[in-house]
C-alpha cells in the first residue's frame, strides 16, 4: 500500500500556555493499600471551560476528582485553585461544589429547600437566598416543581435539582462525578445538551468525570484520557478522535481498526472504510483495496456496521450510512467475498 502518512500524534501536555488557568495540578500522587491510583499527574484547567476526565473504571479519574474536592488526601503533589493551595483545606472551605451520580437530595425537603440548603448553611439573608434559588430554578427549568419532594420527581428532574443546588453557590469550579450515569439513553442525551448550555450561560468551569466517550466528545472543550493512574492524552474531542497519541486512545475513543503494515501500526476509523463485492468499484480515485470476507453485518439504525476479515486474518470495521431505502439489497451476505477499501490519506500512523 502506498501509504501517505498522516501527521503522527504527540502526547498533548497538561499544561497550558495561556494565562487564564483556574486549577493547576502538579506531581499528584495517591495510592490505596500499596496500589498506585494516581501517579505524577500534571494538569491545568482553564477558566470557564468544560473539561472532561475520560477513562475506564480504575483509571484514576474519580480518585483525581475526589482529591480536588477534598474527599481524599494526596500522598504527594499540589492542587491549586487560582494559586491557592487546596491541600490543607476541608472540602467545605474550597470554592468547589460536587454533583454526584445519586444526587444526594434530602427526601424530607422540597426542591426549593434542597437548592437553598447550602445558602442557608452560609447564613445568607432571606432575600438573597430567595433570589438565588429562583434564579437556579429558572436555569434548570424547574420553577413549577419548587414545592415538590424528590420522591415526586423523575430521574432527570432530580438530576437538575442536584445541579441547581451546586450552581446556586456560584463556585469557581463545579465537579460532576458521572451525574448522568443513572439516566436512560434518551434522557442522558437530552441532558448532555442542557448541561453544556447551562455551563456556557453561567461561565462556571465544569470538571466532568465519565467513562462514556459520547458524553466526553459531545460536551467538552477539552478531554483528558486516563489510563492506569495517568493521562495518555489531553486535547479537543476532534484531536483525540482524529489524532490519538497512543493505541490505547485510538481504541478507547470511538471505534477503530488497527492494522500493521510495513512495520507500522495504522488506525482506520470505520466511517472512512467502504466495502464492495467487486475490486473495480474502487478503481482509481486514490483508493487502496484489500480482499476479505464479510464476517458480520449489524443494523444499528442510522448506520450498518460491517465486519470484514481480510485474507491475512486482520479485521476491518466499516460503517455504512443507511441513507437509502431500507429495502436496498445488502452489499453481501455473511461469508461472501468482499473488498474493503480506504484512502491512504485517511490512515493515521500511531506512535507509542
Amino acid at each position: 500500500m502506498a501509504l501517505k502518512k498522516a501527521e503522527t500524534a504527540q502526547p498533548t501536555e497538561g499544561r497550558s500556555d495561556r494565562g487564564d488557568i483556574l486549577l493547576s495540578i502538579r506531581n499528584l500522587r495517591k495510592s490505596f493499600k500499596g496500589t498506585m491510583a494516581v501517579h505524577d499527574l500534571e494538569l491545568d484547567i482553564r477558566q470557564g471551560e468544560f473539561f472532561t476526565m475520560l477513562g475506564p473504571s480504575g483509571s484514576g479519574k474519580t480518585t483525581t476528582l475526589r482529591l480536588i474536592a477534598g474527599f481524599e488526601r494526596p500522598d504527594g503533589g499540589t492542587i491549586s485553585l487560582e494559586g491557592r493551595d487546596l491541600a490543607r483545606l476541608a472540602p467545605f472551605d474550597r470554592d468547589v461544589n460536587t454533583v454526584f451520580q445519586d444526587y444526594a437530595l434530602f427526601p424530607h425537603m422540597t426542591v426549593a429547600e434542597n437548592i437553598a440548603y447550602g445558602l442557608n448553611a452560609k447564613k445568607l439573608d432571606r432575600a438573597e437566598t430567595a433570589s438565588r434559588v429562583a434564579e437556579a430554578l429558572r436555569m434548570v427549568q424547574l420553577e413549577a416543581l419548587a414545592d415538590r419532594k424528590p420522591a415526586q420527581l423523575s430521574g432527570g428532574q432530580r438530576q437538575r435539582v442536584g445541579l441547581a443546588r451546586a450552581i446556586v453557590n456560584r463556585p469557581r469550579l463545579l465537579l460532576l462525578d458521572e451525574p448522568l450515569g443513572a439516566l436512560d439513553l434518551k434522557l442522558r442525551q437530552d441532558m448532555q445538551v442542557e448541561l453544556k448550555h447551562i455551563q456556557e450561560s453561567l461561565g462556571i468551569t465544569f470538571l466532568y468525570v465519565t467513562h462514556d466517550q459520547e458524553e466526553a466528545l459531545s460536551m467538552s472543550d477539552r478531554v483528558a484520557v486516563f489510563n492506569r493512574g495517568g493521562i495518555e492524552q489531553i486535547g479537543s474531542p476532534r484531536e483525540l478522535y482524529e489524532c490519538p497519541a497512543s493505541e490505547f486512545v485510538a481504541r478507547f475513543v470511538g471505534t477503530s481498526t488497527i492494522l500493521t503494515r510495513g512495520g507500522q501500526r495504522l488506525m482506520l476509523r470505520p466511517e472512512k472504510v467502504q466495502i464492495a463485492r467487486e475490486r473495480e468499484t474502487f478503481a482509481g480515485d486514490g483508493w487502496h483495496a484489500e480482499p476479505g470476507r464479510l464476517s458480520e453485518s449489524v443494523y444499528a439504525g442510522a448506520f450498518t456496521k460491517h465486519i470484514v476479515t481480510l485474507e491475512g486474518g486482520e479485521t476491518v470495521i466499516a460503517f455504512e450510512q443507511n441513507s437509502s431505502h431500507f429495502s436496498r439489497a445488502p452489499v453481501a451476505r455473511r461469508g461472501e467475498p468482499v473488498w474493503a477499501a480506504w484512502r491512504p490519506s485517511e490512515v493515521f500512523v500511531l506512535t507509542g
